[in-house]
């Protein structure tokens, strides 16, 4: 899609057009230096906070998920970014309590699979003092780099071509931030994706992940449909898609499958498991000791 073209993999063009806006990226990072939290509140309960410095997906949802699934009896804090719905809701307790539209298509997919309780809520306090309500022992809380808590600041560094903030560039906060990270990951260094992707002769490739076109690197095929990110799918424009491409079979990701299973089509999974090092899962041990 052009605008993730631009803002991680710019061509000589959208470079000239991303030093145009740099005076408003100068404007951006001036607000984010003085919103960024100098103060941290403790909510007496260890918090593990998985970030990035990027716009999109790092590998955020699928750490989590190994996390939740290495050290039991966490809750995982997310906002639940493109839901139908607001305020502070359980999605899991046990049992999985709504349907995606209300949870989001990431809280599904953590729900889903993992034990955790799943909280959604735009105000992280509420969510962190709901999971604690629950009995949850410690709280993985998702995209919570800038939130202002005593935490373990976990931070996936993905460098990108284009090293300016938004909107010059795909970074949220400069590499300068990275000084905030109490452990800073690697892929293929302090953790590894493992991708399986089932034979499918005859299947088109679906997602709307953030910068879908990674999957080419694990599916080789020149049938997909692309959207933009947590999109909303609507069953007849799938139809028209798969007629369009003679097939009854999609091919995606487990965070598409959440929004597309109860459409009724023939759907074949892309499995991502994220192995992380033993090393880090030794670091994050060792906060949770010590905080106890």
């Amino acid at each position: 899609m052009w605008i993730e073209r631009y803002l991680f993999n710019p061509s000589f063009f959208q470079k000239i057009l991303s030093f145009l806006f740099l005076p408003f990226t100068f404007i951006y990072c001036i607000i984010v230096y003085f919103k960024f939290p100098k103060k941290y509140k403790d909510m007496n309960i260890p918090i593990i906070s998985i970030g990035n410095l990027i716009i999109g997906g790092s590998g955020k949802t699928p750490f989590t998920i190994s996390l939740a699934n290495t050290i039991k009896g966490g809750a995982v804090v997310l906002r639940g970014y493109g839901r139908n719905s607001k305020g502070c809701i359980i999605v899991k307790n046990k049992d999985i309590l709504v349907d995606v539209k209300e949870s989001g298509d990431e809280a599904m997919e953590i729900a889903l699979n993992t034990d955790a309780i799943v909280i959604v809520s735009e105000n992280r306090e509420d969510g962190i003092k709901k999971a604690k309500k629950l009995g949850a022992k410690y709280v993985i809380l998702d995209d919570g780099f800038d939130k202002p808590f005593k935490k373990l600041n976990i931070v996936i560094d993905v460098k990108i071509d284009n090293n300016f903030c938004i909107p010059s560039g795909g970074y949220r906060y400069s590499r300068s931030y990275l000084k905030y990270a109490d452990i800073i990951l690697e892929e293929n260094k302090n953790f590894k994706r493992v991708v399986e992707v089932p034979e499918c002769e005859n299947c088109i490739l679906i997602s709307a992940i953030s910068k879908p076109e990674r999957l080419l690197e694990y599916v080789k095929t020149d049938k997909y449909h692309f959207f933009i990110d947590h999109y909303q799918y609507k069953k007849d424009e799938i139809q028209k898609i798969l007629d369009e491409n003679n097939t009854d079979t999609i091919l995606t990701t487990y965070k598409d499958y959440v929004k597309l299973k109860d459409f009724g089509f023939n759907i074949k999974l892309i499995r991502l498991n994220l192995e992380i090092s033993e090393d880090v899962i030794d670091k994050i041990k060792d906060y949770l000791v010590k905080y106890d």
